[in-house]
């Protein structure tokens, strides 16, 4: 693989200056940010609102990180832009992609284009206000989305071009499907020509990174197809349902993504089969239970 180098003096100068006026507590916030917009966090949270309290904004959320995802990997492992700390000797990593391993690693840390914490803000931030067309929570969800930015440049780990590019690759991703969601008569289509393009994408792109988004994306998208195939679950009908939902996702979560990874090793099939099995059966297979352990079921 080539790995590039490339920026322009703004950056630099931006990151440089960041660094050198800000106190420490404002780079302990970034540390926090860093930890919390993470893949694990906000795909916990999305199956949440999918399962408990509402499911189109769910899936909405969870197509778009999924897609979104794909995509940013996908340009990352491809321009393979090397990390500002590792291009200009004045620049400090203050706290790596992958806290504890080697900065230089970039098998481990991956690269610096796009920004996948700018990806992630803006589905968080930006997914559910535009998909329901509210002005206020965009303009609100946008500051979101620029703190999270502004926390990878200063710690030294992005350009700013980088989060820009990772903005804008998950805002063009949200507002397409935005259009074509609520529009599409057979949603199945939809499912599957997301795992089918991802996987095409293997092709030019075989690295293991990018194959993890790619069962994500996958596990995501038929997940959904089954669901609405053989379960069909609605919307809880009381705070004691929605609660009860969850309650079994999080403990089932942390089975599924936490425990049973751990035992099994740390390797990239455990990944590979965390990301998509886990999640499958997340929005497809726990949902059965919904008729069981909902009152009103």
């Amino acid at each position: 693989m080539i790995e590039t180098v490339f920026y322009f003096p703004w950056e630099v100068n931006l990151i440089l200056f960041m660094q050198s006026i800000l106190p420490g507590f404002i780079f302990s916030f970034f540390e926090i940010i860093a930890n919390v917009v993470s893949k694990n966090v906000l795909a916990l949270l999305f199956i949440l609102v999918y399962l408990a309290y509402n499911k189109d904004w769910g899936k909405f959320t969870l197509l778009s990180l999924g897609v979104a995802g794909v995509c940013c990997e996908f340009v990352k492992v491809t321009v393979a832009r090397l990390r500002p700390y590792a291009v200009v000797d004045k620049i400090k990593c203050i706290y790596p992609n992958v806290p504890g391993q080697n900065p230089l690693d970039f098998k481990i840390q991956g690269y610096s284009l796009p920004s996948g914490h700018s990806m992630m803000a803006t589905n968080l931030f930006l997914a559910i206000p535009v998909y329901i067309r509210n002005n206020l929570y965009i303009a609100l969800g946008l500051i979101g989305v620029l703190i999270v930015a502004l926390s990878r440049v200063g710690l030294g780990v992005h350009f700013p071009t980088d989060t820009i590019a990772g903005f804008l690759i998950a805002l063009v991703i949200i507002l397409l499907l935005s259009r074509i969601f609520d529009r599409t008569e057979y949603r199945q289509y939809l499912y599957l020509g997301i795992v089918a393009l991802s996987l095409v994408g293997i092709v030019f792109c075989p690295a293991i990174s990018y194959i993890k988004y790619v069962a994500l994306a996958a596990g995501i998208s038929l997940g959904f197809l089954v669901e609405e195939k053989y379960v069909n679950f609605e919307n809880p009908k009381s705070r004691r349902d929605a609660i009860v939902r969850v309650l079994g996702a999080i403990v089932l979560f942390v089975l599924l993504f936490v425990l049973i990874p751990k035992l099994a090793g740390k390797t990239d099939l455990v990944d590979c089969i965390k990301y998509s099995l886990c999640t499958f059966i997340m929005l497809a297979v726990y949902p059965m239970a919904f008729k069981k352990i909902d009152r009103d079921g």
